[in-house]
């Protein structure tokens, strides 16, 4: 199994082959440190990738994505309980948003509907997520459902 520091430096590196203009992005940004001050990660846990808007801070780390809204509210998964996935399909929409959700499904069935910035950013989140499950050896179903949308 991969330590976190090298899943962290994984991830970092596919995202910055991947991502184009992230200087640009207005809510997202690779996380560059190795401790989080709005969240208490576990033991070794490292922050990977953070969307801070003005509604929630949300943040992916080497073992589970976290939410805080702005109300108080807590959203976590780790990576292992994740079940379906579902980022949305904004790509061409003249009208997209800065923000939009994405939607999760557990193993047990609960739905998360998590923060994300669309545009180029999103390439930023979605690839971070997508690698922590390719490096965990985990294979959720990428779901079209109208359920999760």
């Amino acid at each position: 199994m991969k330590t976190d520091k090298s899943i962290k430096n994984i991830v970092c590196a596919s995202i910055y082959r991947k991502v184009m203009n992230p200087e640009e992005w207005l809510y997202s940004s690779v996380h560059v440190g190795n401790k989080s001050i709005e969240f208490n990660l576990e033991e070794n846990e490292l922050p990977i990738f953070q969307v801070n808007s003005l509604n929630a801070k949300t943040l992916i780390t080497t073992r589970q994505i976290i939410e805080k809204k702005n109300d108080g509210v807590i959203l976590s998964i780790r990576f292992e309980e994740i079940g379906d996935l579902f980022y949305g399909n904004f790509k061409g929409k003249i009208d997209k948003p800065q923000l939009s959700i994405f939607k999760i499904i557990d193993i047990y069935g609960k739905k998360y509907d998590f923060q994300m910035e669309t545009g180029k950013a999103s390439i930023g989140l979605i690839n971070a997520i997508n690698t922590v499950l390719q490096l965990k050896s985990i294979t959720p179903k990428r779901s079209f459902d109208p359920i999760l949308r």
